[in-house]
């Protein structure tokens, strides 16, 4: 009997246009010899990973693999669409690319801050089209962007606030947040010492790096702190896609000045993106608890059961505890994240949570806890009122 393809390479043969998974590998060796959008002389994975992926101990690399993948050859075909027909200006929110699957999202993510924009592995120097300001925040060149920003009347001002530029349709607040990879050029393993010397040349070589501070005039100006790219991201997605040591004070001052930790994006939360990126950097836990003070929620409960798992296996208890108590199970479901038990059992400490059994309570017992004495500690202040 066949074994069932994962999900996932079910999503990959739509998107690679592929009929099977030896088609589909196929096409990955060509891209591969093209474009060498992963190190080495070959593919890291074998046609047998990509049939048993669900089984495979290179999981984690293929997923990774085939976005890198996937890019370098959509990339290719927009670099040279892009040089012929640049795209036009606009000064409204796009209208959004439904990915299909979140497999294209996921390839999309990694494409769009690439395929115009200087630092892309395919395109290193970007696309000229974008406006002397764009590049001014970009680069953060604070000096060039207020002596343009001076010049404005109250009107044009407005204007150029709500401008929309380039093949993702990007408002200016995206421009100092993606920009930030410029300060750290020396880090991008896939240019080589000449690109980087060509990318420092740009405006003379004199950039001030001072994104951060365009950003935050940028939003004193009144910028819509929840303007949309051309698949629904908004800058708080980039400030957790693109990240550096000044992480924290981007999210912040974004959450600050407006921005919805609740905005929809494709296939999730800002929530859970964040818990997703940052697992394993322990030093931006800060911006979860960032988020959470500024009532940032999952999307749905299913999305809710994964923060819970994710928190339990990949961070400290503290924040576990913090994502349960926001991320609640159903009334009358086992307390316990992967129990979907129903039943009226009740904690006998604190009466808040159900538990199936016993042993699912022990189970739970170290993450419930603080919620319980929490708990506990509530209803007495109540009763002695």
């Amino acid at each position: 009997m066949a074994t069932a393809l994962d999900p996932v390479i079910v999503d990959w043969l739509k998107l690679f246009n592929s009929s099977s998974c030896e088609e589909l590998y196929s096409k990955l060796e060509q891209i591969h010899s093209e474009h060498k959008p992963v190190e080495g002389e070959h593919v890291r994975f074998s046609l047998q990973d990509i049939k048993h992926l669900s089984t495979s101990d290179k999981r984690g690399t293929i997923l990774l693999d085939v976005t890198f993948y996937w890019s370098a050859n959509k990339a290719a075909e927009l670099i040279k669409d892009l040089r012929k027909n640049p795209p036009k200006k606009s000064f409204e929110n796009p209208v959004v690319h439904r990915c299909s699957s979140v497999a294209e999202y996921a390839t999309m993510n990694s494409l769009i801050p690439d395929v115009d924009l200087p630092g892309s592995k395919y395109n290193f120097v970007g696309q000229g089209y974008y406006s002397d300001i764009f590049f001014h925040m970009f680069f953060g060149n604070y000096s060039d962007f207020i002596e343009h920003i001076k010049k404005l009347s109250e009107q044009d001002l407005k204007k150029t606030l709500n401008t929309r530029e380039g093949y993702p349709q990007f408002s200016p607040l995206f421009a100092p947040i993606i920009g930030r990879r410029m300060i750290h050029i020396e880090r991008m393993s896939w240019l080589t010492e000449q690109n980087k010397r060509d990318i420092r040349m740009m405006y003379n070589g004199s950039n001030e790096n001072k994104q951060v501070k365009i950003l935050e005039k940028l939003l004193k100006l009144g910028a819509d702190p929840n303007a949309h790219d051309i698949i629904g991201n908004t800058p708080l997605f980039y400030a957790a896609y693109i990240r550096y040591d000044d992480a924290e004070k981007i999210v912040s001052t974004l959450l600050r000045y407006g921005a919805n930790p609740n905005h929809s994006i494709q296939y999730g939360s800002i929530l859970r993106l964040f818990c997703n990126f940052l697992a394993t950097l322990p030093e931006y836990w800060n911006i979860i608890d960032l988020l959470l003070s500024y009532n940032a929620k999952p999307k749905d409960y299913e999305e809710a059961i994964r923060i819970r798992y994710e928190m339990e296996t990949k961070f400290p208890l503290e924040y576990a505890v913090k994502l349960r108590e926001v991320c609640t199970k159903k009334k009358n479901e086992c307390e316990r994240t992967l129990c979907e038990v129903s039943t009226v059992k009740k904690c006998g400490a604190c009466n808040f949570v159900v538990y199936c059994t016993p042993a699912c309570q022990k189970l739970d017992w170290k993450f419930h806890k603080p919620t319980c004495k929490k708990k506990r500690e509530e209803k007495s202040l109540e009763n002695s009122a």
